[in-house]
């Protein structure tokens, strides 16, 4: 089977076997010309499974599902996008990216956004959006690859801040310094396996560090530490 998809606005031709993808990207077909061509090969699931951090026997439909946004990630960056791994909401029409170390529970923080500002909170994408620079703005994309709870939407959306969450036994959040979070935002970033590619994404990195107001936060998991990273980041604090 073969279709056209659009991702972080880049449309690509994709040749699939499973139905697991094909049912996961449904909502980001497109009619446009694709700029390059992908299909996961056996070899390509054979790496995802040998790469898995879990000791789990995935399926061929799902190996081939996470097969394919690596081989897509490995060429986005030619058109200047990324992939990295956060947590987007979106209040007011601006985005806010929430990353942290596997299991901090940056998912359970958004939620706590969806259950203090409602439908005023839209889950742009849970685990695995795109970033792109336009006209020197950055926008995070939802993408079919959406973690575990599958909340995304296909939309572009204006960054206003990334924040790094760590638990706390009390709330707080200040803007984070260089050193600090220019070693966060690389980790969460996916860098190609190629030399060029991981060039190419760590100048991506460093105009998104000096254009994106980067915070580190300590929290709880509680409508009040939601309340206070969107009052600081809203206003720059």
């Amino acid at each position: 089977m073969k279709n056209t998809y659009k991702f972080g606005d880049i449309p690509v031709e994709i040749e699939y076997r499973g139905d697991y993808f094909e049912e996961k990207a449904k909502d980001y077909i497109t009619d446009e010309e694709p700029l390059f061509f992908l299909f996961a090969t056996d070899e390509d699931l054979e790496y995802e499974q040998d790469h898995s951090e879990e000791e789990i026997e995935y399926s061929k439909p799902y190996l081939e599902y996470i097969a394919i946004y690596r081989l897509f990630c490995e060429k986005a960056i030619d058109y200047g996008v990324v992939l990295f791994h956060s947590s987007v909401v979106e209040v007011d029409g601006e985005c806010y990216l929430f990353a942290a170390k596997s299991g901090t529970g940056k998912s359970t923080h958004t939620r706590m956004w969806r259950e203090v500002f409602g439908e005023d909170a839209v889950m742009i994408n849970d685990d695995k959006p795109l970033i792109r620079e336009i006209d020197g703005k950055f926008y995070a994309y939802g993408t079919p690859w959406d973690g575990k709870h599958a909340l995304s939407v296909n939309k572009k959306s204006p960054i206003k801040a990334i924040c790094y969450i760590e638990r706390g036994e009390k709330n707080e959040i200040a803007k984070g310094d260089m050193v600090n979070t220019t070693y966060k935002l690389i980790a969460q970033i996916y860098r190609p396996r190629n030399e060029e590619g991981t060039i190419k994404v760590l100048d991506f990195a460093d105009s998104m560090l000096k254009s994106i107001p980067m915070y580190e936060m300590k929290c709880t998991i509680s409508h009040e530490a939601a309340q206070m990273a969107y009052d600081a980041m809203k206003n720059g604090e």
